[in-house]
């Protein structure tokens, strides 16, 4: 079918969506004539690479607050992902726009010679083996690392004079961002760091192998750095953030008698930055001669998981349920927290969104889980199994005397709290005490630290929580707003980057392509019960007063 796009005419059918996440990649596409999802597909790291011994797609470590992937396995993972395509017999020389997002913060590290070997991708060959020469670091710090305090303290300190990182970047100084991870590796590792030509967010690398060529990251994620500045309508890095760092990377990593040359200093390395959604080329011959994809199908630039997640839930407030947990809304006036409770991020053009982001999210589910029900840590889990815990959670109504607990799995960065299990007048032996202690207390974390979305009346709730009713009627309960789920919300993040890329090929504006493709789930409304929500007031300054002494 032809489709009338005013200014672009595209004889396509598809869009197509990817997300490279922490545990697995998921894949969407869009049917752009009927307005359908015709595809989704998954597969894990863990699973299908498992010779990097990865487990959550993080690789094993001694010290818990290093937390990295590896490069090699996510470069892996593109091929992986357009064989997956292939074999599931979707047409690729139908897709008309490709977006991707990835988990946000993570890093990936070359040589010099990246652009020669993008432009010359041969189909004969995998990626890995054509890629693997030029990474210059050979594993990549993701979300979940915390070691960088050294570093988030100095940019904090030497920034104060300038009216505070927060006012220039949007964020405190956090732990996760690239900015401190680097300027930490660079000081730790000064051969590395000098043989790295190009330093990328995981989005702006998988987006720059689709393309071919070197190209930069969007505000989506590239506000999530500690480098940017504010000015959503001119995306830039802060000359002042990158003036502190590179004095830093100079009195710590570069020799006193070595000549500190524009080749050592950040900025060099770092590349563009560039607005959300920019297209960044047609896709490299590499994918046309492999996999079948037409010349002409325009690659737009990558982004972040959250953002790509709140423009898949039609843009409007996102609880997000997976392995972190976060709460996230369009911003149209950028307000940064001076507390550092929520963080800031660019988004679609023009317009930026807040999210507050929780460490400790469904991998404490997980563990509680086995801990209770399978007793094993090696046992399967099934949906089954997942609904048997649920069950363990008890009735929907709560009370002011329910247990409460900090859990913190690993050190929490909202609020700042080291890695500990914190339980408020009971111990860890009776599950249904404990699993029920956790859905409530991870609740009120969520409400409690969310102040700025005041004045909300209906959230979307996705990720893999989504599918537990009991906590999603806690969080209606709790924000006193209605709640639904998306049709396909396991996929809300790729499904956010199919619509993109649809939007594009079909040259219509954001609004429309949300009333076109996104749906909600079927009997998935839950609406207050105001009984609960009247205890939820009185539990949120219990759970606070717990926070302050410990």
């Amino acid at each position: 079918m032809l489709i009338n796009t005013g200014d672009r005419i595209v004889n396509k059918q598809y869009s197509l969506g990817i997300e490279f996440s922490t545990q697995s990649v998921k894949i969407v596409v869009l049917d752009i004539n009927e307005h359908t999802v015709a595809y989704t597909g998954k597969f894990d790291y863990d699973i299908q690479f498992p010779r990097y011994n990865t487990k959550g797609g993080v690789l094993p470590v001694d010290n818990d607050n290093i937390r990295h992937t590896s490069p090699f396995m996510l470069i892996e993972a593109i091929d992986m992902t357009f064989k997956k395509l292939v074999e599931d017999k979707i047409d690729l020389t139908k897709i008309a726009a490709v977006k991707i997002d990835a988990m946000q913060h993570c890093t990936i590290y070359t040589d010099k010679n990246l652009a020669g070997v993008l432009s010359n991708l041969v189909p004969q060959k995998d990626l890995l083996q054509q890629l693997k020469p030029v990474i210059s670091r050979q594993t990549s710090p993701i979300w979940e690392d915390h070691s960088p305090v050294e570093q988030a303290e100095y940019l904090t300190r030497e920034l104060s004079s300038k009216g505070g990182i927060n006012n220039i970047t949007g964020n405190k100084a956090e732990l996760r961002f690239p900015g401190p991870q680097i300027m930490k590796w660079a000081k730790e590792s000064r051969d590395e760091y000098n043989n790295t030509a190009h330093i990328f967010l995981l989005s702006a690398f998988i987006t720059s192998v689709l393309s071919g060529t070197i190209v930069g990251v969007d505000t989506g994620d590239g506000w999530g750095t500690n480098l940017n500045t504010l000015d959503i309508n001119n995306p830039e890095w802060s000359k002042d953030v990158f003036k502190v760092i590179d004095s830093y990377l100079k009195n710590n990593n570069i020799a006193a008698d070595a000549a500190f040359d524009e080749e050592n200093k950040l900025t060099q390395k770092i590349g563009a930055i560039t607005h959300y959604d920019q297209p960044m080329g047609k896709i490299s011959d590499y994918f046309v001669k492999k996999y079948n994809l037409d010349p002409n199908t325009v690659i737009l630039a990558g982004t972040g998981d959250n953002p790509a997640t709140l423009l898949g839930c039609g843009g409007g407030v996102v609880i997000s349920l997976g392995s972190s947990y976060t709460v996230n809304g369009v911003m149209t006036d950028i307000k940064p927290a001076q507390e550092g409770e929520y963080n800031v991020f660019g988004y679609t053009k023009g317009t930026a969104m807040s999210l507050t982001c929780f460490s400790n999210g469904g991998k404490l589910h997980e563990e509680f889980l086995r801990k209770y029900i399978l007793k094993s840590e090696q046992g399967q889990i099934s949906a089954d199994t997942w609904a048997e815990y649920a069950k363990f959670a008890g009735p929907d109504k709560i009370g002011e005397d329910e247990s409460l607990m900090l859990p913190y799995l690993m050190a929490e960065t909202v609020p700042l709290k080291d890695k500990g299990i914190i339980r408020d007048g009971f111990d860890a032996e009776e599950g249904s005490i404990n699993i029920r202690a956790l859905h409530i207390s991870q609740v009120l974390a969520l409400k409690l630290h969310s102040k700025q979305l005041s004045g909300l009346n209906r959230i979307c709730i996705v990720g893999g929580a989504s599918g537990n009713k009991f906590f999603r009627q806690l969080i209606t309960d709790a924000f006193e707003a209605e709640s639904y789920i998306i049709k396909n919300a396991d996929f809300a993040a790729p499904f956010g980057c199919a619509l993109a890329a649809a939007r594009y090929a079909l040259n219509i504006s954001y609004e429309q392509a949300v009333d076109i493709f996104v749906e909600k789930e079927e009997g998935s409304t839950l609406i207050p019960d105001k009984e609960n929500s009247d205890i939820f007031k009185v539990l949120v300054k219990r759970y606070s007063e717990l926070e302050k002494r410990n």
